[in-house]
């Protein structure tokens, strides 16, 4: 447990009410109780806020009054990340290689890794100091991982890049002898398929988030501190920038670079390279004002079909 008092200390907020109050969790607005704090996002949640039976609010800074005890602050959800860290379960882990968890030949690894159960660490891997390896994650030989990385359940780091040449109507396989290589600070959730280059490396530079179930391609490069979210496609030797962030269900072909700080919406399909701070959307992506006015065009045919049809019958 600990103060409201203590809280605004951590988030370097402003308090508004008694700092004696005692905060024994957080909870989402509708599940409050006496003794939780309680975040307001968005200001149009606040009256909705005020009502729950949360102790205190965590508010943004242009919040001036309101009927509980506030901590206001310049940025709600980096106070989130902090406070939720406060009140998290702690579990307790040791460091070390389970006993169930297989590791090959000439393996580095750094000081306090962790590694689960039924992990696979192929011969020649290298693995950085802090870094956590979740069960059921297969990294093949060579793959190399940085400092302060997590890597979750069902990842198959350096699995062969999907390399065939057409010789007389049949596929001949082309032998990938690269390898991937992940810097530090990156966290690749669950079920992710990254290639190892066909020569030379496929790389995700420091800081970089990857969500769920997304394909990496041979020689993929992603820059740094990149949030990609689930179900993603990159093309072999397709690049982005630093600090990309792609919704669900983007594509980028081979070859193709998405530039620095870039948003890719929703079902993007990059199909050109792309200059740095582009938003984009669409399938062939382009800029996404244009292709909103393109949509919303689309969805006023059936009108303008319909309004046709009436003058001729009318001529």
């Amino acid at each position: 447990m600990k103060t409201l008092g203590d809280i605004a200390l951590l988030v370097e907020g402003e308090l508004a009410g008694d700092a004696s109050i005692v905060i024994s969790g957080v909870a989402a607005l509708e599940d409050a109780k006496k003794g939780d704090l309680a975040f307001v996002l968005e200001i149009n949640k606040l009256l909705a806020a005020e009502s729950s039976l949360a102790s205190a609010l965590v508010v943004p800074k242009e919040v001036r009054s309101s009927k509980k005890p506030l901590i206001r602050v310049d940025h709600t959800r980096m106070a989130l990340a902090k406070i939720l860290g406060l009140f998290s379960p702690v579990e307790e882990v040791f460091p070390g290689v389970h006993e169930r968890a297989f590791v090959g030949k000439n393996v580095k690894l750094g000081k306090r890794v962790l590694v689960y159960p039924l992990a696979y660490i192929g011969d020649n891997c290298e693995i950085g100091d802090d870094t956590i390896i979740h069960p059921n994650t297969t990294l093949y030989p060579r793959t190399r991982i940085g400092k302060r990385c997590i890597i979750h359940s069902g990842c198959v780091i350096g699995v062969d890049g999907f390399g065939f040449v057409q010789v007389g109507g049949k596929f001949v396989k082309v032998p990938q002898i690269g390898r991937v290589v992940i810097e530090d600070d990156v966290e690749i959730y669950a079920n992710n398929c990254i290639a190892r280059g066909a020569i030379g490396s496929t790389v995700i530079k420091r800081g970089t988030k990857i969500d769920n179930l997304n394909h990496i391609a041979h020689n993929v490069v992603i820059g740094r501190d990149c949030a990609i979210t689930s179900q993603n496609v990159f093309g072999g030797s397709s690049s982005v920038g630093d600090r990309v962030q792609m919704s669900g269900q983007c594509g980028v072909a081979p070859h193709v670079h998405v530039g620095d700080d870039s948003i890719l919406m929703g079902r993007a399909g990059v199909t050109k390279n792309s200059p740095p701070k582009s938003v984009l959307l669409g399938y062939p992506a382009q800029d996404h004002a244009k292709e909103h006015r393109i949509l919303a065009l689309i969805r006023k045919l059936p009108e303008l079909f319909e309004r046709i049809k009436k003058l001729e019958k009318e001529k």
